[in-house]
């Protein structure tokens, strides 16, 4: 296809510039400033009344191109431009397929919602397809989700308003799929399409997704009343709402739920899960290695590996187990003590105990040619004598006595949370 963006310079269209460049698909970045990437550029600005001129056949016109910033919003200067693509869309008998806003109806409280619901009419009257996507997170620290994440890391707490409002996360790459896809197929009416996780989740705990799984850091929840932020927003200067974000957080407060199941089902896109999508590749499989590799071999040297120890883990079961984790559960993650559970028969007797024995010994022998494990099984400058070593026996008796009379109670519920890994999570 022949594909020209409009905002390509942006987070979003940034990555479905990328995303259909390695599809084979040709693209024409439209924007302000030309992109870093060999593609055909032409100049577009929405704040420009010049014509926009396109050579050639045109498969789609993806429009991505927005005003954020409230205080830069005109909606007659972004209802202008939007009308300048559709005129030059038809005249190159391409589609119109508008990215717009789940903030988006008549009377939204923003600006920008209002604006995106103005655009989506004159794109449906026009035979065009409009897609508002939820909440967008992942990739780069860009634009709404750039701004989250600084927030949060810079911030010692996490607001938990009340009552919660929902958000429907959508990961950016997923929604440049359904993008590509509404662009590629004939057989989606023109509509509007809602691109967002099916179940909403708490904003709360999609900031506590970005401390936990992007940042890896710990963050307090402070309770904050709706209330009190509406009643700031009536007290404080207008000048001050858009710097202290609160236009955005009533827009928040505000937002409409949105069915999407049919429309990620007609677009045939998947959603990534929010915690691996989360992470900076998008997809936490190695860091899950990662942790399973130093839970293991914590286990096995009762002190904490080594960072090149816990590579030659990884290493060795992506090229010999095809590099799945275990996702063994949380507790045991953290407390790698807990393990010794998992060393019951009637557990190993499973598939997944079996493929854990397996990486258990295969730990130990990791571990074994490792200068830490040579300091765990050899004692290598450990105290030594008769009483020293009587005392070792006797605390390893008890201790092994202890983990058989807890393994065989807690058997019947791990055998039920390593076979269901969405459980240990």
């Amino acid at each position: 296809m022949k594909l020209v963006v409009t905002g390509a310079t942006g987070y979003i269209g940034e990555r479905l510039v990328r995303q259909a460049l390695s599809q084979g698909h040709e693209v024409i970045a439209a924007s302000r400033q030309p992109l870093n990437v060999q593609v055909d550029w032409i100049p577009f600005d929405l704040c420009s009344t010049s014509e926009i001129r396109l050579s050639g056949t045109v498969d789609a016109v993806l429009h991505l191109a927005a005003m954020t910033a409230s205080s830069a919003i005109n909606p007659n200067i972004e209802v202008a431009a939007a009308r300048r693509l559709i005129k030059v869309a038809e005249q190159a008998g391409a589609k119109v397929i508008f990215v717009s806003s789940q903030t988006a109806r008549e009377n939204a409280p923003t600006a920008y919602g209002r604006t995106k619901w103005q655009i989506e009419k004159l794109v449906l009257a026009a035979g065009g397809w409009v897609v508002r996507p939820g909440q967008v997170y992942g990739g780069s620290e860009r634009a709404l989700f750039g701004t989250l994440v600084s927030t949060v890391r810079k911030l010692p707490f996490i607001p938990a308003f009340l009552p919660a409002p929902k958000v429907q996360p959508v990961h950016v790459d997923d929604l440049v799929s359904a993008l590509l896809h509404c662009a590629a197929s004939n057989s989606v009416p023109s509509s509007v399409l809602c691109v967002g996780a099916t179940v909403p989740v708490s904003f709360t705990n999609f900031l506590h997704t970005i401390a936990r799984e992007r940042l890896q850091q710990f963050r307090l929840l402070i309770p904050v009343p709706i209330f009190l932020i509406r009643l700031v927003k009536l007290i404080v200067p207008s000048r001050l709402e858009d710097k202290l974000g609160l236009e955005r957080l009533n827009s928040l407060f505000d937002l409409p739920v949105m069915d999407t199941k049919n429309d990620l089902q007609l677009l045939g896109v998947t959603l990534r899960s929010l915690s691996p999508g989360m992470t900076r590749s998008g997809n936490s499989r190695r860091r899950n290695l990662i942790r399973e590799g130093q839970a293991l071999l914590a286990y096995i040297l009762k002190v904490k590996p080594t960072s090149t120890l816990v590579r030659r883990y990884v290493r060795c079961i992506e090229s010999i187990r095809g590099g799945s984790p275990l996702h063994l559960p949380r507790f045991m993650l953290r407390f790698p003590v807990a393990i010794a559970l998992l060393e019951e028969p009637s557990i190993q007797s499973t598939p997944t105990g079996a493929e854990f024995a397996w990486r258990l010994n295969a730990s130990v022998v990791l571990a074994e040619a490792s200068i830490q494990g040579a300091h765990r099984f050899l004692a290598v400058g450990a105290p030594s004598g008769f009483i020293s070593d009587l005392r070792h026996m006797a605390y390893a008796i008890v201790l092994e006595v202890w983990w058989r009379i807890l393994s065989l109670a807690a058997a019947p519920v791990l055998r039920s949370r390593l076979h269901n890994p969405e459980q240990s999570q």
